[in-house]
């Protein structure tokens, strides 16, 4: 398990302990997309996350999250000075350890909460592909070194209780890479799963 996924769940468990009275919720959700860029070329894209929180008091929750971002894009053509050739398999994946504050609109009673969530984390990206050269027949494996940084992480959503205990969970999360530098790249993607309530 990654070192800062440990200190992200070790936060929960202090709050936890501190205040003993806290409602604890496990949660899940995903998402699946292709996008045709042209008729040969396309990217298809999957993001999961699921964490832990618990109420601080009513409508505001701490919460620890795990983001995994995958992307597959097919072919990228490339002409770049002596450069020509394509990319193809490009493979990106970012993960995000995040811990921030969920506030819900309605509260507790309510079977439709809407809610917002902010946060901050450690996120680590990681890209590789295939490059063939023009005229080549054989491709070459290249796998670029991992970057590593802040994010800033924001989500707004709502909650249809189904049950006590369970709830489903629609969000629409966006994260900000290089947030510590000018000009920082803002990703966005929607999801839904599930959240319990124990």
């Amino acid at each position: 398990m990654p070192r800062h996924l440990n200190r992200l769940l070790l936060l929960v468990c202090l709050a936890v302990c501190v205040n003993a009275h806290a409602g604890l919720e496990f949660f899940g959700k995903g998402s699946v997309s292709k996008n045709f860029i042209d008729v040969d070329n396309s990217t298809v894209e999957v993001d999961v996350s699921g964490g832990a929180a618990i109420s601080l008091f009513t409508g505001f929750r701490l919460e620890a999250r795990y983001t995994n971002v995958s992307a597959l894009q097919n072919k990228l053509d490339v002409i770049s000075g002596s450069l020509v050739g394509t990319l193809s398999n490009i493979t990106t994946q970012t993960e995000i350890y995040s811990i921030g504050i969920d506030i819900d609109f309605l509260g507790e009673k309510s079977s439709f909460q809407p809610y917002i969530y902010v946060g901050a984390g450690y996120i680590q990206s990681s890209r590789s592909y295939y490059y063939t050269q023009a005229g080549a027949t054989t491709a070459t494996y290249f796998a670029e070194p991992a970057q590593n940084g802040i994010s800033a992480n924001g989500g707004a959503g709502f909650r249809i209780h189904l049950a006590k205990s369970l709830a489903l969970e629609f969000e629409l999360f966006a994260y900000g890479l290089d947030v510590d530098k000018p000009g920082p790249l803002i990703n966005y993607f929607g999801s839904a799963g599930l959240r319990i309530f124990i």
